[in-house]
This record gives structure tokens, sequence and C-alpha cells, in this order.
């Protein structure tokens, strides 16, 4: 398994293929922008970090624990402090995979470092087993066995009590099993999450239907040998109950759950193709990017042509950064 960015160059926490699969399933991330303090009724409380306070908030990395119906999870956040011009900061909530910590999805998707520039706070949340309890996968039998859309929304207010979030752009981010987790989500409460960013993820879910319409930006390799663009089994065998969609059939529910008007743009540059529908219900967007030939993994440069044609994290924020959820 791969022990995270630092050995996995290119920001690619598992470089690999089936050898990594339980790390990068576990990948999920959710992204809410805006993080809270590490107060709260569900009982966390702080393991540590070196951050400090100004007026507009914590600032710096904090590590706390919350609990939430008889299990206590760890959590990590950094925020670089709200401003005068913008005291209102969005929330990234990043999901990790089958496996994963908050530490280890901080080293692969270096999130830290782009909040410091773009300023928005980012948390690490983390699955109370192996995985997210996210649908029909990834943990076999056991895919459903804890409330995890009631953590993540307990999580949230906890961030937003402590820290100067704003409720309205409130990101799920995550890879593989993590991005499953959060489309189950924003399926469940759109009216908390802005916006989904998704790698290599899939719709696990029997039935989704926001009562608002939710951004979303899906990134997968065409190649994926473990949750396939093209749709099917999800590897290794026994991890999901049920076939997976593909990537086109996902986006395409959504661009319909959105209320996306007429057909989708479609883009090639080199081996980066992007299908993108805007104009969607109260301002919404849905887009595809495909890596041709690109495979189960954080894209990222400085890995190779394919896995590293697209920065996923500067996609990601960039897409979702330009969407607020209205009320």
């Amino acid at each position: 398994v791969c022990p995270g960015r630092v050995s996995c160059p290119g920001r690619v926490s598992c470089p690999g293929r089936v050898s990594c699969y339980h790390r990068l399933l576990a990948l999920g991330l959710v992204v809410a922008v805006g993080v809270a303090a590490c107060g709260g009724s569900g009982g966390s409380s702080s393991a540590g970090g070196g951050g400090g306070t100004v007026a507009g908030g914590p600032i710096g990395v904090r590590l706390a624990q919350l609990s939430f119906e008889g299990t206590i999870r760890p959590y990590r956040v950094f925020s670089p402090g709200a401003t005068s011009r913008e005291p209102r900061l969005p929330l990234l909530v990043v999901l990790g995979g089958v496996g994963d910590t908050a530490e280890s999805m901080t080293n692969a998707t270096l999130f830290d470092q782009l909040a410091g520039v773009d300023n928005f706070v980012v948390a690490y949340a983390q699955a109370a087993q192996a995985s997210w309890s996210a649908g029909f996968c990834c943990a076999g039998q056991d895919s459903n066995a804890y409330d995890d859309v009631g953590y993540l929304d307990h999580l949230v207010e906890t961030l937003e009590a402590g820290y100067p979030v704003d409720p309205a752009r409130v990101y799920a981010v995550g890879v593989s099993a993590g991005a499953m987790m959060a489309y189950k989500w924003a399926c469940a409460d759109p009216g908390r999450i802005a916006g989904v960013g998704s790698v290599a993820g899939a719709m696990v879910l029997d039935s989704c239907s926001p009562a608002t319409p939710v951004t979303v930006v899906e990134i997968h390799g065409t190649a994926d040998p473990l949750v396939p663009f093209t749709g099917g089994d999800i590897s290794p065998e026994g991890v999901a109950t049920t076939p997976a969609p593909s990537s086109a059939v996902l986006v395409q529910r959504w661009a319909t759950l959105d209320g996306c008007p007429g057909t989708p743009v479609v883009t090639m540059a080199g081996v980066v193709s992007r299908t993108t529908w805007t104009g969607c219900a109260r301002g919404t967007a849905v887009t595809l990017i495909a890596v041709q030939g690109g495979g189960h993994t954080w894209f990222a440069p400085g890995y190779g042509a394919v896995e590293g044609a697209v920065d996923a994290s500067k996609e990601i924020w960039s897409f979702l950064s330009t969407h607020s959820r209205s009320d």
C-alpha cells in the first residue's frame, strides 16, 4: 500500500493499479468549504495541531476528534483565516477511500496549499470502518452499516461553530469510495452541499432525488480497472453488491436532476475530453473530464503524459468555487 504523496510522486497517493486499490478506493474527498471549530454537540475534542487564532477565525492546521452515534473519528482542518474582504470562507470536505486517513488525503491532494492561496477552509474526514457507507459499495454486505450522512452533517455543523464558514459554499470531494460517499451525501442533503468533486467515482445508489440542484464535476480515467469508466463490476470482487453505472450515465443523470438544457458542449485537448452542461437550474453545472488511457488514480502534474494530464485538485476547486448553493 502506498504511504501517501511523500513516497508516491505527482500528488498520486497510489500510482499503481490493482496493488494500490484499497488506498485509492479510500481516497474519497468530500469538500465542504468553510470549516468550523472542534467543539460541538457531538462531543468532538481537539487532538492537537499548530493553528493559531485571528479575528478571521482559527488559522493553520487543527487535528481533532468527533463523536457520533457511538464512534469517535479523527479529522483534520486547515484554514487560512478569513479577511475583511472575504469574512466568510468556502468549506471543502475531503473524503478518503478504503483504509485511507485524513492525513494521507492531505498528502495525496495538497488541498492545504491550494486553500492557502485561494482562501478556503478544507476538512479531511474519516470513515468509521474501512470504507464509507456509500450505497452498494465498498464494504460488501456492510456497505450501509453506518449513518455517514448524519456524521458528515454533524461534522459541518461542528466546523461552522468555530470557523467563518459560508454555508452556501460547502463542497463534498472524494476519490473512489470517498467520491461515492460524496454523491450519496449530495443526494441526501442537497440543502447543505453546493457541489460535488469526484475522482474515479460512481453512483452506487438505488435512488437519488435531491430537492435542489447540485453542481457536479467527475474526473475519470477511461482505462480505470477498478471502477470502470464504461460501468460494470467494481474490483476487487466482493466489495460491491451491484455493478456500477458508467461515467457517462452518471453525469447524464445529474444533468437531468439539475434540469440542464440541451446537449452538452464537448471539447478535446490531448488525452483529456470535457463534456459540460451549463445553464442548469439555479446556476448549477455538470461536467465529465475523461482522461484517455487514465487509470484509477488521483491525477496530478508530474505523473506522466496521461495521469499527469490533469491536476485534479485544481480542476475540482476551479469548477466548484464558481458555484454556490441558492436557497
